[in-house]
């Protein structure tokens, strides 16, 4: 069995239209002596839709890890906010690629947008010679986005991966469509491969994960498979366990949808919950004390019980007068959450 997959390969027509065409065999960075940091690194930063699409980099080789001296290759932003790790190897992914760049995806998962913005500060100051403030880094790096401001990345727990490599191992393409299948995770693979045609220097490139044509159909089936098993998991709650829970709430104390599944031993009902609370009849007399994990009133907050709160305004200025803080974004004290 082969180890490795090819999803580009360059064929000339040296005799024209009429003549056969002939493979065109791949060089290998090695031996062109590339390097991925000095080379194929610098490549990607310099023309980031090397890898599909229209990236703005935020740094490299970013190693202020808490408790952990690993160097991330590439830290990138999307149009719409998200961070995109990417990771990059020679001639092969190698067998552990995949493994690394889910590492990489957990630390970064923790930046909030300040930590971005110093970041990028640092990264400028480095590769382009230049001092940025704080101020004007948010601006060129919100510029970028294409709705909203950088305070999106606050709320994203779940950075974007690709994976640039000369060749695939089939473990690591195996274990992206399972991540990407069962967990949806946003993962892509793009083969990078040098050709040297006579004196001139080619890079293809190609996205092996998710075929360009099928990525619209296959988020669309995940959407389905994930709307089915919010269903089943909701169906497991005990609405018992979870409206004693919800009725526990003290006063000056807040809860999440998310905590309230679990009290009801549903973890991954947190979305179901909240569809239930809208719907249900009884009496629930602390659901305004329900707020989404960070801590926010669901826009869509309505209550048809006078004595509670009955727009998202009076939910928070209820909760307010009970005791619960919040930031100026309009989110609780977690120090509070029940």
């Amino acid at each position: 069995m082969p180890t490795s997959r090819k999803n580009f390969e360059l064929f000339a027509l040296p005799e024209g239209l009429a003549g056969p065409p002939e493979l065109l065999a791949p060089a290998t960075y090695g031996d062109l002596g590339a390097l991925e940091l000095q080379h194929i690194e610098r490549w990607i930063r310099e023309r980031p839709d090397l890898v599909g699409e229209d990236l703005k980099i935020v740094t490299n080789q970013f190693a202020k890890f808490e408790g952990a001296k690993d160097r991330l290759d590439v830290l990138a932003l999307d149009r719409n906010g998200r961070l995109v790790v990417i990771e990059v190897k020679r001639d092969t992914s190698g067998a552990y690629q995949d493994l690394q760049a889910l590492r990489y995806a957990a630390f970064v998962a923790t930046f909030r947008s300040a930590q971005l913005v110093d970041a990028y500060r640092a990264y400028v100051r480095k590769i382009e010679n230049r001092e940025v403030g704080e101020d004007e880094a948010r601006k060129e790096l919100e510029a970028f986005i294409v709705e909203g401001d950088l305070d999106v990345v606050d709320d994203d727990e779940q950075p974007r991966i690709i994976l640039v490599a000369g060749s695939f191992e089939s473990g690591v393409t195996s274990t992206v469509l399972w991540l990407r299948r069962v967990h949806r995770l946003d993962i892509t693979c793009v083969q990078l491969v040098p050709y040297k045609i006579g004196e001139q220097l080619v890079l293809g490139s190609s996205i092996l994960i998710p075929l360009p044509e099928s990525a619209d159909y296959e988020v669309k089936v995940a959407e389905k498979l994930h709307a089915a098993t919010s269903k089943k998991e909701i169906g497991r709650l005990d609405q018992a366990k979870a409206l004693a829970f919800i009725a526990s709430v003290p006063k000056g104390r807040w809860t999440a949808y998310l905590d309230v599944a679990i009290a009801g031993g549903s973890p991954k009902g947190a979305m179901g919950v909240g569809s239930w609370l809208a719907k249900t009849t009884e009496d629930v007399p602390h659901v305004y004390r329900v707020l989404t994990v960070q801590g926010e009133v669901v826009v869509g907050y309505r209550a048809d019980d006078p004595s509670l709160p009955q727009t998202p305004d009076d939910v928070r200025q209820r909760l307010e007068e009970e005791g619960v803080e919040f930031d100026t974004k309009g989110r609780a004290s977690p120090l509070l959450r029940w």
